[in-house]
């Protein structure tokens, strides 16, 4: 399985992201991902973009596996409580990555 994530915004503008391979992970942290994607239950369709804030932080998560790819998009209102502890994993492995074009 391999996780696309990023998260671009806020007050700063930050762009930060990772892509993880269950196949190149610690086995402790691949069957912790594995665990918190599936607790996660992300939505497969984008939820609209908050209109009410400015300078939201926009998530998108993209997970590839042998059935295919699916892609979950919110922003800082709008995040499911059980993506919560996903989305703590995945920031604590992310990095600066270059603004999407």
């Amino acid at each position: 399985m391999k996780v696309r994530f990023r998260y671009v915004g806020g007050f700063g503008g930050l762009s930060l992201g990772c892509e993880l391979n269950t196949e190149t992970l610690s086995k402790a942290d691949a069957r912790k991902l594995k665990r918190l994607i599936k607790k996660a239950n992300l939505p497969t369709d984008t939820a609209p973009v908050s209109e009410s804030a400015r300078d939201l932080v926009n998530y998108t998560i993209d997970i590839e596996t042998e059935e295919g790819t699916t892609s979950s998009a919110f922003d800082d209102m709008s995040i499911p409580a059980s993506t919560e502890p996903l989305l703590e994993f995945l920031q604590s492995h992310a990095r600066a990555v270059p603004l999407p074009q």
